[in-house]
């Protein structure tokens, strides 16, 4: 599939984003010598049970979450028995992937005492903030709350069994274990780098897992920044560096090294969080040159999920990520997640079935082209989410707008008219042969071992949605 031309692409159009922050938490518990306290929970973050001592005291909890709820109030007053009793205070405490708005539960009133046990942990996802703290230990209150790492989509479809073999963000951390930068820029560099010179920085994330923003505002001050690599956080160190020139069939620009994008365009805020997504124009793409570490090869089964934007997507060939061959030099086909609003096979211009695009689509470099069903929607959003599976001659593709999706939509199910040839290593901006003239916006997205089910799709949707992209 490609603007010159090639007879090469089956494309199914899909795409979805949704955004519905949300937070959940745990109840921590904790009493003393003076009486158990009441049970603080607030659903924006963990909060230990603060206990009031004796028979006299109530202790109203609560945290505030990213979407909402109010800071949990101190203690009531001392029973006749036991200490002071402990404040259960509100963090700015986030829920997990799910993240239910904030909520404020009133306790309980303290009765015989007990043996101090250690509070709740603090809320995960969206702001992640601590939880609340809880009272004196052996004075009616528990240890205060903890914070704890928020779950990514690698984390669900690990638990799923399909684990993430490449994933990639400039936005957000997309695994609990993943503790290394995000990606790295190269200052005093030019809007033309294609990989030489300048500075390179890696871009650290923040202790809630966010890209560190104002590093980069810092090192690209007085500079030009392009981002020169992007760091695989799957754990297999499938890294991204600039992509290198592929065949003339593929396109105009094909046969030149690709440019690296800017590393300060379009800034953006996520949970409270200033963050930079990697905003990509007409021959700027990334490829993974060697055979990947844990890429799926040939039949084996590969499922790719990708949240771009679907305002800032290009009419030519082909803006996508997948599994590719090492090399642009090359005829050997792809299986790739493509976001656009048009591509051209065999010099026909191919839509896809509902509106004026763009859409999500599958490429396998064939020379047929299959469309989505007549459910496939447009999806010109900005936060728009995509989902391909695949097996040995099947695949399956399926969409959400992040903004309003409660569910995915499975635009096309069924056969493959080609038997799925993977080739093992890692594409993002480009097609196989390095066509590179279509342009996008990628906030993150990862290639997985396997095929999940609907449900696990479902559980990335809504993770996405509690991260609070836009807000």
């Amino acid at each position: 599939m490609n603007d010159a031309g090639r007879p090469r692409l089956s494309l199914v159009v899909v795409l979805l984003l949704a955004a519905a922050c949300s937070n959940q938490s745990r109840n921590g518990m904790s009493s003393g010598t003076g009486g158990v306290g009441g049970n603080g929970k607030g659903n924006g973050g963990d909060v230990g049970r603060g206990g009031s001592t004796g028979s006299g005291g109530q202790v109203t909890g609560g945290v505030s979450g990213a979407g909402g709820g109010v800071a949990g109030a101190a203690g009531g007053a001392p029973g006749a028995v036991g200490g002071a009793p402990g404040a259960v205070g509100g963090g700015a405490g986030a829920g997990d992937s799910r993240g239910m708005a904030g909520t404020t539960a009133a306790g309980t009133s303290g009765t015989a005492g007990a043996t101090p046990a250690t509070g709740g942990a603090g809320g995960i996802a969206a702001a992640g903030g601590a939880g609340g703290a809880g009272g004196n230990a052996g004075s009616g209150g528990g240890a205060g709350g903890t914070t704890v790492n928020s779950r990514g989509p690698c984390d669900i479809y690990g638990a799923a069994g399909q684990p993430c073999v490449a994933a990639y963000s400039t936005v957000r951390r997309l695994s609990m274990s993943y503790s290394g930068p995000l990606y790295q820029v190269r200052s005093g560099s030019s809007a033309q780098n294609t990989g030489s010179g300048g500075e390179m920085h890696d871009i650290a994330q923040t202790s809630d897992g966010f890209a560190d923003a104002r590093a980069v505002d810092a090192l690209c001050a007085e500079t030009i920044c392009t981002v020169s690599l992007i760091y695989d956080q799957s754990g297999h160190g499938n890294h991204l560096p600039v992509a290198k020139a592929g065949v003339q069939f593929a396109g105009p620009f094909a046969t030149m090294d690709d440019f690296e994008s800017s590393a300060t365009k379009e800034p953006l805020m996520v949970g409270g969080h200033r963050v930079y997504p990697l905003n990509m124009e007409p021959r700027e793409g990334y490829r993974l040159a060697r055979q990947g570490d844990g890429i799926p090869r040939g039949t084996e089964p590969l499922s790719i999920y990708m949240l771009a934007d679907g305002t800032h997507s290009g009419t030519g060939c082909c803006w996508e990520l997948g599994d590719s061959p090492a090399s642009a030099e090359t005829f050997y086909e792809s299986t790739s997640l493509l976001l656009g609003s048009q591509v051209k096979t065999g010099g026909t211009v191919v839509n896809g079935s509902v509106g004026a695009g763009p859409w999500f689509m599958g490429d396998f470099g064939s020379a047929a082209v299959t469309l989505g069903a007549s459910s496939n929607p447009s999806l010109a959003v900005k936060f728009a989410l995509g989902f391909l599976e695949t097996g040995a001659q099947r695949w399956t593709l399926r969409t959400a707008d992040a903004a309003t999706a409660t569910t995915v939509t499975t635009v096309y199910q069924g056969d493959a008219h080609q038997p799925i040839n993977n080739a093992g290593a890692v594409i993002l901006g480009v097609d196989s042969r390095n066509g590179n003239n279509s342009w996008g916006t990628f906030y993150e997205g990862a290639l997985i071992a396997g095929v999940p089910a609907d449900a696990t799709e479902l559980a990335v949707l809504r993770n996405i949605q509690a991260v609070g992209y836009g807000r």
